[in-house]
């Protein structure tokens, strides 16, 4: 059992380890080998596939003898370094496989990714509410419960931003439009303020010449009409005449 972890472990150094360094130095060098990075990168889709090999072969270590340490030689032949393996496999067998295939594999990767984050949308939302649920029972079984806050979503604050950024954008334009309005007819209502303000002071003086009272003139003595000089010579007569009627009627 030991032996077999010893194995392993220097599987894992030969085959992760050393090849992750040496692409480190490769990428964070001053000069960097475009050669060099395309045989780096051909090892480590070389060793994708390997992993994956790995993986379904190892139930097999029990009825393969020394499987373990055939796949660590074959790691060791892999490595540029050492015996160049991932070159020769890559051009001869994993080129032209991945090239007949690229579109088929693109959309198998795109449905994975998709359903994978739907499933892990739906774990996570399932846990959440497990925890709710058993806290939520904690909380109950104490005897008393406060008042719960609900949060709001990240789809309500969204839209509450964009509303108020909307109100304000309308708040501008509308400002802006009253200022338009206010320099175009500026003038013509000041001039027409000014023609109201006038015409309310006339208005108010003719209101009080109205209201004050007018002063009464003194009625004009009635002229007496002048007698002529006939009436004048007849006057004696008539009054004479009077008082003679007057004696005969008893």
């Amino acid at each position: 059992m030991l032996y077999a972890n010893i194995v392993r472990l220097l599987t894992l150094l030969v085959g992760c380890f050393y090849p992750a360094f040496a692409s480190y130095k490769i990428l964070n060098g001053q000069k960097s080998n475009e050669g060099e990075l395309r045989l780096w990168m051909s090892y480590w889709i070389v060793y994708g596939v390997f992993v994956v090999f790995d993986f379904l072969t190892a139930s097999l270590v029990a009825f393969i003898p020394f499987l373990n340490e055939i796949k660590l030689l074959f790691l060791l032949w892999l490595l540029p370094t050492v015996g160049g393996g991932n070159e020769v496999i890559y051009e001869e067998l994993l080129r032209s496989f991945f090239s007949h295939n690229e579109f088929s594999f693109d959309q198998v990767l795109t449905h994975v990714a998709l359903a994978t984050g739907d499933l892990v949308g739906q774990l996570v939302s399932s846990a959440l509410g497990q925890l709710m649920a058993v806290a939520d029972s904690c909380i109950l079984s104490r005897g008393h419960r406060p008042a719960l806050q609900i949060t709001p979503s990240i789809e309500d604050l969204v839209n509450d931003a964009i509303a108020k950024r909307q109100l304000k954008e309308k708040r501008k334009q509308m400002a802006s439009l009253s200022d338009t309005i206010d320099e175009v007819l500026g003038d013509k209502t000041l001039s027409s303020l000014d023609v109201l303000n006038e015409s309310e002071s006339d208005l108010l003086v003719l209101k009080d010449h109205s209201l004050r009272p007018k002063p009464q003139t003194p009625p004009k003595p009635m002229r007496q009409p002048s007698l002529s000089d006939e009436e004048m010579d007849l006057k004696p007569v008539l009054f004479e005449n009077q008082e003679k009627l007057s004696a005969a009627v008893p």
